[in-house]
C-alpha cells in the first residue's frame, strides 16, 4: 500500500539566540524544513524572536524594490556563491544605506513620473490636433467670445454636407471651411448669435458632432504641429538626460546593490520561521517536520554551521496530528495530472492511503470502456501531442485516456464506430447489453470494495477503531454488502437466499444499529428515529452506488449508438455529402462524448471512491526555502 509522507519526522533544535539566523539559513538551503508554529515550547520560551529583524527587513526590500523598479533588474545571483547570514549591525547597515541611496535617487523617479505624464499630455494634444490638421485658421479666434458671431467646429457625415449647406444658406448662416476626406468632414460653421436655437436643430439633424479645442490652441495648426514637436524634443533630451544619470549611479554601486539583495535574500529564512521560532533570554528553539531521510544531513550541517552548542531531538508525529504533518508531493512524468486531479479533492493526510496511482489505473479503465474505439483513441492521442505545449502536464493523460479507449475499440472490435473492418477480441457491446450492464455491476461492486477495505486500512492507521468497524464504509457495513450482494445474486439465478448470507445480514445489522443507538445521546423516540435512519443510509448508500456504475455500461452502449447514427445520416445523402457528414460526425462524437465520458468518470472517482475512503485533510509540505517565495503578503 502506498502511504502518504510515511517518512516525516517532527524535529526540535534547542539552540542559542544568536544561531537561529544561521540554523534557518541552512535548513532553507536544504528545502527541507517545514516550520511548525503551534506554541508547542510557548510556556517555557515565550517569545517570537525577530519581531524588529522582520520590520527592518520589510522597509529594507521596500527600498530595494523601488530602486529595481527605477533602475533596472540586477544580474541573477550565482547559485555558486555562498549566502552570507546577516547579523542585526548588519541589517542596519543595509536598511540605513538603502533608504539613503532611494533618497539620491526619488528625485529622479518624480521627474520622470512628471516627464511621463508631460508625455501623455502631449499625446493627447497631438491626436486633438489631427482634428483641425487640414483647417487653414487660426484656432484662437475660434475660442475668443464673439458679440454678434457664433462659431462652431466639428465633424459631420460626407453625404449630409451639400444639404447642410443649402439648409444654412436658407437661415443665414455659412460654412467658412471644409476639410478632411473619406467618410467625415470636418467643418467651421458661422452665423449671427441671436441664431444659435436655430443652427442648433440644424446641426444635430444632420448629425454634426462637435469638436472641443484645447486652450493651448491658440494657432493655426501647421504652427502647433511644431510646438508640439519642439516640447516633445525637450522632454526627450530630459528623459536621456535623468536616464543617465541614474545608470551611472547604478554603475557606481552595483556591487553594494547586489550585496545588499544577497544579504536580505540570507535573511529571509529566518523572517519566514515567524512562530516556529520561540525564545527566552539567550535561549531558543526552532521547530517543524522534516523527510526522516534528511535527519543525519541535518544534523551534520548544523555541527558545521553552528559556533556554540545545540540539541535536534526528533520524534515520529503522534496520532493525534496526522492531518497537521506536511505531505510531499513527488509525482512526476504519467502520474502527475492524476496527482493534480486529486489535489482538487484534497491533499492526503499522513499515512494515508495515496489514491493517485490506483485514480490513473481506474481512471483509464473507466473512461476506456465507456469510450472504446481505435480511431477516436487515436484521435485524442494526437490531439494530446499536438497541444502538448497548452496541455503540459495533462498531454499524459490525453495520452492514458486515449490509449484505452484503443485498447477497450480493439476488445470490442470498433474503429471510428465501424465494426465489421475487424473482429472484437472480447464483445461488440450492442451485441449483449445486458452482459455489458452485468460487467459494468462488477467493476462497481469491485470498486465499492476496494474503497472500503482501503478506508478500512486508513481509518485504523489513524487510530479510528470505531469508524474502521462501523462507520460508514466499515468492515461490518462491508459484510453487510457482500452477504445482500451474495444473496440477491442467489435469487437471480433462481436459488434460495443462502443461510450464512441470511446470518451475516442480521448480525451487521444488529451490530451496525448497536452502534448507532450508542453513539446517539438524544431523546428515545429521537434515537430510534435517528439510528434506523443512518443504518438504511449505509444499506442504501451501497445500492445505490452499485447502480451507479451502470453508467460505465451506458455510455459503452450509447457510443455505439451515436456512430450508428452518424453512419445512418451520412447514407441518406449524396458522396459529398456522405464524407463531410461522416467527418463531422465522428468530431462531434469525439468531442461532445469525450468530454462527457471524462466527466462521468471523474464523478464515480470523487463521489464513489474519493468520498468513502479518502480524508483529503492533509497539509502539504511547503519548506523553507532561500529568497523571498514565502515572502510576508504584507510587504
Amino acid at each position: 500500500m502506498i502511504l502518504a509522507g510515511q517518512d516525516m519526522r517532527h524535529i526540535t533544535i534547542k539552540l542559542m539566540r544568536e544561531d537561529l539566523p544561521r540554523a534557518s539559513l541552512l535548513l532553507a538551503e536544504l528545502a527541507a524544513f517545514a516550520p511548525d508554529e503551534r506554541p508547542l515550547l510557548e510556556a517555557e520560551l515565550p517569545e517570537i524572536p525577530g519581531t524588529s529583524f522582520r520590520s527592518r527587513i520589510r522597509r529594507a526590500w521596500g527600498h530595494f524594490d523601488r530602486l529595481v523598479a527605477l533602475l533596472g533588474e540586477l544580474p541573477a545571483q550565482d547559485p555558486d556563491t555562498p549566502l552570507l547570514v546577516l547579523r542585526r549591525e548588519q541589517l542596519i547597515e543595509i536598511d540605513q544605506w538603502l533608504a539613503e541611496a532611494w533618497k539620491q535617487c526619488a528625485p529622479c523617479d518624480e521627474a520622470l513620473h512628471r516627464i511621463e505624464e508631460e508625455f501623455s499630455e502631449l499625446h493627447n494634444l497631438e491626436r486633438s490636433l489631427e482634428d483641425f490638421a487640414d483647417l487653414d485658421i487660426d484656432l484662437s479666434r475660434l475660442q475668443a467670445q464673439h458679440t454678434h458671431l457664433d462659431m462652431r467646429i466639428g465633424s459631420v457625415p460626407l453625404e449630409n454636407e451639400p444639404r447642410l449647406r443649402d439648409i444654412l444658406a436658407l437661415s443665414n448662416h455659412l460654412i467658412l471651411n471644409v476639410a478632411g476626406d473619406g467618410d467625415t468632414l470636418r467643418i467651421v460653421v458661422a452665423g449671427r448669435r441671436e441664431d444659435a436655437s436655430i443652427l442648433d436643430s440644424v446641426l444635430h439633424a444632420a448629425a454634426f458632432q462637435p469638436l472641443s479645442i484645447p486652450e493651448s490652441f491658440d494657432d493655426n495648426p501647421g504652427a502647433l504641429r511644431a510646438e508640439l514637436a519642439a516640447r516633445r524634443d525637450k522632454l526627450s533630451q530630459e528623459c536621456t538626460q535623468l536616464r543617465g544619470q541614474l545608470a551611472n549611479w547604478m554603475t557606481t554601486n552595483r556591487r553594494q546593490m547586489l550585496r545588499a539583495r544577497q544579504m536580505l535574500e540570507a535573511a529571509e529564512p529566518y523572517v519566514n520561521l515567524r512562530g516556529a521560532a520561540r525564545s527566552r533570554g539567550p535561549l531558543a528553539a526552532l521547530q517543524g517536520w522534516v523527510p526522516a531521510s534528511y535527519l543525519g544531513q541535518i544534523e551534520a550541517g548544523l555541527r558545521e554551521s553552528l559556533s556554540l552548542p545545540f540539541l535536534l531531538e526528533a520524534r515520529r508525529p503522534r496520532s493525534d496530528e496526522r492531518h497537521l504533518v506536511p505531505v510531499p508531493v513527488r509525482q512526476r512524468g504519467l502520474l502527475q495530472p492524476f496527482a493534480m486531479l486529486v489535489q482538487q479533492y484534497g491533499v492526503p493526510r499522513f499515512g494515508e492511503f495515496d489514491p493517485t496511482i490506483l485514480f490513473a489505473i481506474t481512471f483509464a479503465g473507466m473512461f476506456g470502456m465507456m469510450f472504446g474505439d481505435i480511431g477516436h483513441g487515436a484521435v485524442i492521442i494526437v490531439t494530446g501531442l499536438v497541444l502538448r505545449r497548452r496541455l503540459r502536464a495533462f498531454t499524459y493523460l490525453f495520452v492514458l485516456a486515449g490509449a484505452s479507449a484503443m485498447l477497450f475499440g480493439w476488445l470490442y472490435g470498433s474503429i471510428f464506430g465501424v465494426e465489421h473492418w475487424i473482429d472484437p477480441l472480447w464483445i461488440a457491446p450492442m451485441s449483449d447489453p445486458i452482459y455489458m450492464l452485468t460487467v459494468a455491476l462488477a467493476w462497481g461492486v469491485a470498486f465499492l470494495t476496494l474503497g472500503s477495505a482501503i478506508a478500512i486500512t486508513n481509518r485504523l492507521q489513524s487510530g479510528d477503531q470505531a469508524g474502521a468497524l462501523f462507520g460508514p464504509g466499515g468492515l461490518f457495513s462491508l459484510i453487510l454488502y457482500l452477504a445482500l450482494l451474495g444473496g440477491m445474486v442467489n435469487l437471480a439465478q433462481g436459488d434460495d437466499f443462502p443461510l450464512v448470507a441470511t446470518v451475516l445480514l442480521l448480525v451487521t445489522l444488529l451490530l451496525l444499529i448497536a452502534y448507532q443507538w450508542r453513539s446517539s445521546d438524544a431523546p428515545y423516540g429521537e434515537r430510534i428515529f435517528t439510528t434506523l435512519i443512518e443504518t438504511f443510509e449505509i444499506v442504501n448508500n451501497y445500492v445505490a452506488s452499485s447502480l451507479s456504475f451502470l453508467r460505465v455500461a451506458a455510455f459503452s452502449l450509447n457510443h455505439v449508438a451515436l456512430s450508428l447514427a452518424v453512419f445512418t445520416l451520412a447514407n441518406s445523402m449524396d458522396t459529398i455529402g456522405h464524407w463531410i457528414t461522416l467527418v463531422l460526425g465522428n468530431l462531434f462524437v469525439i468531442v461532445l462524448e469525450g468530454i462527457i465520458v471524462a466527466i462521468q468518470t471523474l464523478r464515480l472517482e470523487y463521489y464513489e471512491g474519493f468520498s468513502r475512503y479518502f480524508y483529503g485533510d492533509g497539509t502539504p509540505f511547503r519548506p523553507l526555502r532561500v529568497g523571498r517565495s514565502q515572502a510576508s503578503p504584507t510587504r
